[in-house]
Formats: structure tokens, C-alpha cells, sequence
């Protein structure tokens, strides 16, 4: 496929948009990208979708292929090799914008991490500004008690791949490894945006390996019918048959994704429509 456009806008120097996925999500993607592209339609282009073998249809978009399965951070550190460019806006497949991204606020904010050399910058507001400046719309972490995540942040593309290189972590032990290189003072320039830059990005969490209230919730107002065959909304509460069904559900995922992978390799050359289903409406 060929991407709609080779470069980044003027706004956005050396910065790309990656996600993060596998293929266990790929019915995640068309959703992720409709609600990309709704509220982001200048979104830089391509986009670079990081999963395993199969790729995904719509031309605005390149799928880095990585293998199989071995760690979210080997995923992420080899996907991350064949980003070409300097940053890198990283997304997660399962969480989507809820509204239209201020590109302008955000090329603000992009504009200092390069300036200052940064490895990271959160875009969720997490400080207030440095007493020397105000006005600023990033702030350096400074205490060993902050950390960095994986949600919506810009990172420099050879510092994240050089990071999730040293380890063979899931995505929730790398953030605790994270805060460790973080008190042990080798963890890069790290940055969070202030408050002065409140509302920068707004998404919403649709899935915890399951569909999650919210996720169903949204997805359904926005007239999008959910694939509950291919992911179940199960019962959401912390009792015990909570806790059972979805432990028995869990195998299930994962059975229905090797199956629909098998299915997609052998009869679709491995890709993924990006149709999405709607909900019917009765007139």
C-alpha cells in the first residue's frame, strides 16, 4: 500500500503517529482508525501500525510487521526500528479519541520537547509549570515518586525502541520498570505537560482484554455496532462469577483471534477490512 502522503506537515517536524497493537486486536483497528480520522482528519500521514502479521486496508495507513508474539516490549522496540523519523506520537489500539484533536496546541507542545532535547512527553496535563517559566506547556520530571505510561505521548523514536529493547516486559511491568530507571536517574528526559495545556488529547478506554462499559457505551452512541461474537462484554463487577467468566472468556479471545488470524492469512493475504459495522436504525 502507499501511503496518502510522505511527509510530515510543517507543524509537525520528524514526527510520526504509531500505534501499538498484535494481532489478538486486530478487530480493534477499524474502530481505532474511524475515530482517528474523525477527530483528527489532518492527522500526519502515514500512520505506522506496529502488530505482528497482519496488515491492515486503508491507504493512510503502513503496517510494520514484527513477528510473532514474543513481549509487548520486543514488539514495540522492533516496530520502533522502522519508524523513520525522529519522534513519535505513540497511540494503544484500544483507545479511542473522544474529541477533536487542537492540532495547533499540540504542535505547541511538540515544539519544546524538540527545543530541549526530550526523550518523552506525556499529553496529559500531570504538573504545573516550572516557577522560572509560567507559561510553560512542559515541565521536566523532577521527583523519583513520577513515572511515564504508555497512553497518548510524544517519544523520541530510537529512546522508546532503545528502552523496550533491554527488557521482555508486558506493557503494565514496563511502566514499573520505567519508574525504576526513573529513581535511578537513567530513565532520559523525561517530560509531563503542564496545566497549561489542559486538554490536549481526550480518549476513552474501550477494552481491558474485554469490552468495558464505557467502550460499549460509546462506541453504540456513536451509532458503531461492537463485535461481541469476536470480543464479549462480560459481567464487569470483582465477585467471584465475574471473576470466573471472564477467566473461562479469556481462552475464548484468544481462540476466536487465532482462528480469525488463520482465516485472514489463508483466504485475505493476511489483511484487515476497515470496514465498520453500524447499527442499524429503523426509519
Amino acid at each position: 500500500m502507499q501511503p496518502s502522503s510522505p511527509h510530515s506537515p510543517p507543524e509537525y517536524p520528524d514526527l510520526k503517529i504509531a500505534v501499538s497493537s498484535c494481532d489478538l486486536y486486530c478487530d480493534m483497528w477499524p474502530l481505532f482508525f474511524h475515530f482517528l480520522f474523525k477527530q483528527w482528519p489532518d492527522v500526519p500521514t502515514p500512520i505506522y501500525l506496529i502488530t505482528n502479521h497482519l496488515s491492515y486496508d486503508d491507504p493512510r495507513v503502513v503496517t510494520v510487521k514484527v513477528g510473532d508474539d514474543i513481549s509487548w516490549t520486543d514488539g514495540v522496540a522492533r516496530g520502533m526500528a522502522q519508524i523513520p523519523s525522529e519522534y513519535s506520537f505513540l497511540f494503544l489500539d484500544d483507545f479511542m479519541l473522544t474529541k477533536p484533536m487542537p492540532a495547533q496546541r499540540l504542535a505547541e507542545v511538540y515544539r519544546p520537547l524538540r527545543e530541549q532535547n526530550g526523550d518523552w512527553v506525556c499529553l496529559r496535563p500531570r504538573a504545573p509549570a516550572p516557577e522560572n517559566d509560567p507559561q510553560a506547556l512542559i515541565s521536566p520530571l523532577t521527583e523519583a515518586a513520577q513515572s511515564a505510561g504508555f497512553h497518548a505521548g510524544i517519544w523520541r523514536t530510537k529512546h522508546l525502541q532503545k528502552i523496550c529493547s533491554d527488557v521482555q516486559l508486558n506493557i503494565w511491568h514496563m511502566e514499573g520498570h520505567i519508574r525504576k530507571l526513573i529513581r535511578a536517574g537513567t530513565a532520559g528526559k523525561l517530560f509531563y505537560m503542564t496545566e497549561n495545556a489542559a486538554g490536549l488529547v481526550s480518549y476513552i478506554e474501550v477494552v481491558k482484554r474485554f469490552w468495558q462499559k464505557d467502550g460499549i457505551d460509546y462506541v453504540r452512541a456513536n451509532n458503531i455496532q461492537p463485535d461481541l461474537w469476536r470480543r464479549p462484554y462480560p459481567p464487569q463487577g470483582d465477585n467471584v462469577f465475574a471473576r470466573f467468566v471472564r477467566s473461562i472468556l479469556k481462552r475464548y479471545v484468544r481462540m476466536k483471534s487465532a482462528l480469525e488470524t488463520n482465516r485472514l492469512l489463508k483466504n485475505n493475504n493476511g489483511v484487515v477490512s476497515s470496514a465498520v459495522r453500524y447499527i442499524k436504525v429503523d426509519k
